[in-house]
């Protein structure tokens, strides 16, 4: 076993706690639980359900859930470290900083994305079936896991860097992610959640990118490959700054 796969198992084993992932998964789920009971209502059509699916995956869940989830789980891969004390024991042992940032990185993407991805599959299969139509479904998992990667690279370092990440994160959402990316346009292209809804785009029906809502993207170009390309720099740029981190750590020692 590599000593990245290592520190990504034990890193998921220590912060994934049942109580945690039941939690999040639930608060995950309410997205399609929200979709089921708002189809009850009387006189919904093909049409209504798909106007109600595309509002509470851009409103709700791509813009509340996915963020949150992903901010409670990957702060603690780091934070939990520092405030237990036990980063020392790991920067110890003879593993370069690049695979611990790596591993951390991508255990808290993993944990993340189990939930996000638990939400978008509820979602998807609630919407499917009120639509009779299963073409969102996929471009719906794959837009929450691009979503869930581009936040796990801005929470990871800042659940190690800040005493109050989950504060500051719900901060950072709820200022700059929804009122001031969403009145700017110009800096969509830096909102996760909207790189999230791009890619999305870029697999669905032309009809999704017709009547998204202009604050679902803002400046952003429709399309899976750009999107993933946006997270896969700002997961580099994560490690870089992890990589860093600990480094700075050595020396401190």
């Amino acid at each position: 076993m590599t000593a990245f796969v290592a520190i990504t198992q034990v890193t998921v084993k220590q912060t994934m706690r049942l109580r945690r992932f039941i939690g999040l998964g639930l608060l995950s789920l309410s997205a399609a639980a929200t979709f089921v009971l708002a189809s009850l209502s009387p006189g919904q059509t093909s049409n209504n359900a798909f106007e109600l699916f595309l509002g509470i995956t851009v409103g709700t869940f791509m813009n509340i859930l996915v963020p949150v989830v992903t901010l409670i789980t990957a702060t603690s891969v780091m934070g939990d470290e520092r405030r237990d004390n036990t980063m020392s024991f790991l920067v110890l042992r003879p593993v370069s900083r690049v695979t611990i940032a790596t591993a951390k990185v991508t255990a808290a993407f993993l944990e993340a994305f189990a939930l996000s991805g638990l939400g978008a599959i509820g979602l998807g299969i609630v919407g499917a079936v009120e639509m009779s139509d299963w073409a969102y479904f996929v471009p719906l998992l794959v837009g929450t896991a691009i979503a869930t990667a581009a936040y796990a690279a801005v929470f990871v370092p800042l659940g190690y860097l800040a005493k109050r990440a989950t504060l500051i994160g719900l901060t950072y959402l709820f200022i700059w992610e929804n009122c001031i990316a969403g009145a700017v346009s110009a800096v969509a292209g830096i909102s996760p959640w909207r790189i999230g809804v791009s890619g999305m785009a870029g697999l669905a029906p032309a009809r999704f990118v017709l009547e998204l809502p202009d604050f679902a993207i803002g400046s952003l170009t429709p399309g899976t490959g750009g999107a993933i390309a946006k997270v896969l720099v700002l997961m580099a740029l994560s490690v870089g700054v992890l990589t860093a981190i600990l480094l700075r750590r050595d020396l401190a020692s």
